[in-house]
């Protein structure tokens, strides 16, 4: 039996290859994708997730697209980014994915009519204004992975002013957004760079996609050189680990989300927290980087 399945993403490149693998995973029944407006133009994103969509013929999955105020936006010129991915798919220009990313999210949710998982690979702000207009979406949700902080490796943001570094960037970018979700009563799964830490998105294997044609060659040209841009597998991993969460071991943890600077946006292991589970590194952890590749690799050469 497939499993509903929603993205709610914040349109970077492994952000769409993200949902690239979610859309051919065979028991994935892929509901929706909403994009943010965090690492990105949310509008380009959009159009081009629907034109990536319907390549692969899954043209009638919902697109759309939300704008919010984030208290601390990503750098501009990492969200212009997402124009790169016209180059790509020259037909999203004919796209015109509607402005109603919280309200696709929601009703997505509650016409299911079984439990949904949701993927979410950006900051939490769709999945807060959401459960804020329909609080009762949250007993619908069977499981929430997100893509988002770090206990033991620390942060990723730098450079930010007041701020000490020891945020992710999904949660740094709205963090009383998070700290809203985390209290929400959701059946919550960590993807920290505790374990995204272990696997670079390496130059051999966007070659090694770019040579497979079809769907991993879609996957090469969105990804072209963000192995120059010391990238990792967030959001991909995020996606398979939603798709086989048996990949890799999980562990219970209590968890906060700072909302205070410095350390606005820390994901810390607290005795007041709330109960969710995070993906660990297996005993294994030199080869982790190696088996991510060829399985991700072997779902996108299904097409």
């Amino acid at each position: 039996m497939r499993k509903p399945v929603i993205h709610d993403q914040d349109g970077h490149a492994d952000d769409l290859v993200a949902t690239l693998l979610l859309a051919l995973y065979p028991a994935v029944d892929l509901r929706a994708v909403v994009v943010n407006s965090g690492d990105c133009i949310p509008q380009v994103s959009a159009a081009v997730l629907a034109a990536l969509l319907d390549r692969l013929g899954k043209g009638a999955v919902p697109v759309a697209w939300q704008h919010h105020a984030l208290p601390h936006p990503f750098p501009t010129a990492w969200q212009r980014e997402s124009l790169n991915y016209l180059r790509a798919f020259p037909e999203a220009e004919r796209y015109y994915p509607a402005a109603a990313g919280t309200r696709l999210l929601t009703e997505t949710i509650l016409a299911a009519g079984e439990p949904v998982t949701l993927l979410v690979t950006g900051p939490c702000t769709n999945l807060a204004a959401a459960l804020r207009a329909a609080p009762e979406i949250a007993r619908h949700l069977e499981r929430v992975v997100l893509m988002a902080g770090g206990l033991e490796a620390g942060g990723n943001v730098a450079g930010e002013q007041d701020h000490d570094g020891s945020a992710e960037w999904n949660l740094y970018c709205d963090p009383p957004a998070a700290a809203y979700c985390l209290q929400a009563g959701l059946a919550l799964d960590f993807v920290s760079l505790d374990v995204t830490n272990f696997v670079p998105m390496t130059a051999r294997f966007v070659e090694t996609l770019r040579s497979r044609g079809g769907a991993c060659r879609l996957a090469a040209e969105l990804l072209a050189g963000v192995e120059q841009q010391n990238y990792f597998f967030w959001d991909t991993l995020a996606a398979l680990l939603t798709c086989e969460p048996d990949f890799l071991p999980r562990g219970r943890r209590t968890l906060t989300v700072r909302t205070d600077p410095p350390a606005a946006g820390r994901l810390e292991k607290t005795a007041s927290g709330v109960p969710a589970r995070v993906f660990e590194p297996d005993a294994d952890v030199e080869s982790l980087g190696a088996r991510v590749e060829v399985r991700v690799a072997e779902i996108l050469s299904a097409l």
